[in-house]
């Protein structure tokens, strides 16, 4: 192997002959050679060379001090130079000392081989240069790694900053998209109070069905998009029907003729053709089409069964069936005995209540019970029938109020931002004014004052009890 760099090699001994003879012997290699006649001078040379000293060659006995003790102290000045000692006699422990205090490398006895002592510099010198090679590569992988950690420390805040941006804006998303579909799903709502307002049988039926359809979804533990759309369903299910006559939209299939009926199974189709406009409806618009499919497939319009109707229409179907009886049937306890006996036989007769809002609970459920499995899918039923035994144990009966939300009476100086209504608002005329559900904001409290000063209502507004 040969040398790579250019050395420098420092030669003491206090006799000028060894010097100038090991001078000699490395001339004829491009070695720099440096000279000293003491320890002392040595030391000196060392701390004024410009250039790094590969190697010193020393000898033992000097006059100033030991070359032992001299390494040593080079040893400290420059730690990375090859130490070889000169000894001239066998004093053993001369030279342990050298050797543990100096930490010499070679030592070399007096005479000594000048082809010996030359291989002995060109490998140790060999060896210099494959240790500075390594701690110039040390050096190298530690600053190289000094650097990527921080790159790696600067790219891993760039990365946090970038996912906690992104983070944010998917969190603000999700808010927006979360407030889209309150606000849509709110209208909805208003859209239905706005039907009760123009039909309230039909209107008030279609309220009850949403929210009976929602707190059975509720029970059966779907997400909250799937509570979304069959609450929709259930709210509008029967928007088909609109345009009709209203004796028509409450009347029993069983009483209507063959015409009627034709129109009346016409709707679950023309509710869904009505919702095609709106992509963000077509769930919905499938749960209108099938709500009158029955179970066990002799329903209408397709005559599917079982699994193959989805599921919000069996629990909008079960809901919508239940609701007709407390909103549709007429409130005269003779007509409603005898749908009673129409739709359960002379055994409903047993019955024994004069009361016709717990009648018309009773022959609910027993409808319910009576069809499960071939109208009603059994498990929807089993639902609906311990939310409605819940309801019945918490309130000790069924009454008008199941399922309706709780309000309060406020005057309109006690108005406040954020306030549900209810109830709509209308003139004393019957001019409606705000639609059930309406959230209250400080412009319309204001608008609302303002308009009571010439426009007369009633001055008392039912308000929503959160």
């Amino acid at each position: 192997m040969s040398l790579q760099l250019e050395h420098t090699i420092l030669l003491v001994d206090d006799e000028q002959p060894v010097v100038r003879s090991l001078q000699r012997l490395f001339r004829k290699e491009k070695y720099r050679i440096l000279t000293a006649f003491s320890g002392r001078d040595a030391l000196e040379t060392i701390l004024n060379s410009d250039k790094n000293i590969s190697l010193i060659i020393s000898d033992q006995r000097m006059t100033d001090m030991m070359g032992a003790q001299f390494l040593e102290k080079a040893k400290t000045l420059v730690p990375d130079a090859i130490r070889f000692l000169l000894t001239g006699y066998s004093d053993y422990k001369d030279l342990m000392d050298a050797i543990n205090k100096g930490e010499i490398h070679r030592y070399i006895t007096k005479p000594w081989n000048d082809d010996d002592l030359m291989f002995q510099v060109q490998k140790s010198l060999e060896e210099y240069e494959l240790k500075a090679e390594n701690r110039r590569l040390n050096e190298l992988t530690s600053r190289q790694n000094t650097e990527l950690i921080a790159l790696n420390s600067d790219l891993e805040n760039k990365i946090q900053e970038r996912t906690n941006d992104i983070v944010m804006k998917s969190l603000a998303l999700e808010e927006a998209n979360a407030s889209l579909e309150r606000g849509f799903l709110d209208t909805i709502r208003l859209l239905s109070s706005l039907v009760e307002t123009l039909n309230p049988k039909l209107g008030s039926y279609l309220s009850f069905v949403g929210q009976l359809s929602r707190q059975i979804g509720q029970e059966l533990q779907l997400d909250n998009a799937e509570l979304d759309q069959i609450e929709i369903a259930g709210l509008i299910h029967d928007i088909g029907l609109l345009g009709l006559p209203q004796n028509m939209t409450v009347k029993d299939e069983n009483d209507m003729t063959d015409s009627e009926l034709t129109t009346y199974k016409q709707h679950p189709m023309i509710g869904q053709i009505c919702l095609q406009p709106v992509e963000r409806l077509d769930t919905v618009g499938e749960i209108i089409f099938t709500h009158h499919e029955n179970f066990d497939g002799t329903g209408f319009p397709n005559g599917i069964r079982r699994d193959m109707i989805p599921l919000g229409a069996r629990i909008v179907h079960a809901a919508a069936d239940y609701s007709m009886v407390l909103r549709k049937w007429p409130e005269n306890i003779a007509e409603i005995r005898r749908l009673t006996i129409r739709y359960l036989g002379h055994s409903a007769q047993n019955i024994d209540t004069d009361d016709p809002r717990v009648l018309q609970t009773e022959v609910a459920k027993l409808i319910l019970n009576r069809w499960s499995r071939s109208k009603y899918d059994p498990d929807i039923v089993k639902k609906l029938i311990y939310i409605l035994q819940k309801e019945q144990d918490e309130r000790g009966t069924i009454d008008e109020d199941f399922f309706s939300t709780q309000t309060l009476s406020v005057s309109l100086k006690y108005l406040k931002p954020g306030m549900t209504l209810a109830k709509e608002i209308r003139t004393l005329d019957g001019r409606l004014l705000l639609l059930r559900g309406t959230v209250l904001d400080d412009s319309l409290i204001s608008t609302v004052r303002k308009l009571n000063e010439t426009v007369q209502f009633d001055g008392r507004l039912e308000i929503v009890v959160e």
